[in-house]
């Protein structure tokens, strides 16, 4: 079977990976090739050719639109392209995946959604911790019950960052703690209240708290920092009988119980290549018309910015927001 073609376009530090992980993947499996490099700086092209080597690299994506045999495109370029970029590509028929956040409004989200259905394409969002071994396992141990009535979740996606002139704290680091938190729930929040502040610089947050709520009285708290010296990426839940705490990037939870604490064991998983492979499972299966179930959709994607979008407004307005979001069969019957 030929491999699958696809074409990385944003050559900075996460397109670097995402080449790196596909290229692996193509050696390793057969089933995909790297049809092209696309980035409009010359010098991150010039630094993928010294560390990649001879492969099909452009400054403008344009030319691939009418290219024949491009399965799919993974889009790492900045936020604020996402959604020319996405329907440019979906509008000439190709698959697309593209980097959290999906768009950076909620309409436009939606737009790429229907944008895939109508051309019957593929549609995935780089949302990589459902990939995340840790995350499944503390699913599960949430679905177990043995943390007994849930009462609430805490997020801390943190680490420094120089003065950052084109983007926020909010949209950049909030994306991954929303989608864990409705993958752990199976639910989204309701109302969103957010404070954030720039303190090195005026016009962009670079330190947000976010409280979701959602029904049933349960509660999220998302902290998310460009000023602090120490990374971090935790989920604490706590329950009536216990709390779960997990390091996303080392894939490491303990269980706290009256008992004492406990490891939860976990395999940690390889998230980027994992959501590479899903990608292609997702092309081959829609080519082939067999069912396949998307765990990175469009919609989950579209969901996620349509929370990011009522934090930021909760910051403008002052005030605890509303989230309005379609449900699955207003999108169905759309």
């Amino acid at each position: 079977m030929e491999p699958l073609r696809i074409a990385v376009i944003g050559a900075g530090y996460w397109g670097k990976k995402v080449i790196r992980e596909t290229l692996d993947v193509g050696r390793t499996t057969g089933r995909v090739q790297v049809h092209a490099v696309v980035d409009n700086s010359p010098t991150m092209l010039s630094h993928c050719q010294n560390e990649f080597g001879p492969l099909d690299y452009k400054l403008d994506y344009h030319e691939l639109l009418t290219d024949p045999k491009l399965s799919g495109v993974h889009i790492c370029s900045p936020n604020a392209t996402h959604f020319e970029v996405a329907s440019d590509f979906l509008k000439a028929g190709k698959n697309v995946l593209v980097e959290k956040p999906l768009t950076l409004r909620s309409k436009e989200a939606y737009q790429l959604v229907q944008l895939a259905k109508d051309n019957n394409l593929v549609i995935c969002t780089g949302h990589i911790h459902r990939f995340n071994n840790g995350v499944r396992e503390l699913r599960r141990a949430l679905a177990s019950g043995v943390l007994g009535d849930l009462y609430y979740l805490r997020f801390v996606w943190a680490g420094f960052l120089p003065p950052q002139g084109f983007r926020e704290v909010i949209t950049d680091l909030a994306p991954h703690p929303f989608d864990i938190c409705n993958f752990l729930l199976d639910k989204w929040p309701t109302k969103v209240t957010c404070r954030g502040k720039g303190y090195r610089t005026k016009e962009n947050e670079e330190l947000a708290f976010i409280t979701a709520e959602h029904a049933g009285d349960l509660t999220a708290q998302v902290e998310v920092s460009w000023l602090s010296r120490e990374k971090r990426r935790e989920v604490t839940v706590v329950g009536s009988k216990a709390e779960a705490y997990l390091d996303c990037s080392d894939q490491k939870g303990v269980l706290r119980t009256s008992e004492g604490t406990q490891q939860i064991s976990i395999t940690p998983s390889n998230t980027l290549r994992e959501e590479v492979e899903h990608f292609l499972n997702c092309i081959a299966s829609h080519q082939d018309s067999k069912p396949f179930s998307n765990q990175s959709d469009g919609v989950l994607g579209a969901r996620v910015v349509s929370v990011l979008e009522s934090a930021r407004e909760s910051i403008r307005q002052e005030r605890t927001m509303q989230i309005q979001m379609p449900t699955a069969e207003e999108i169905r019957a759309k």
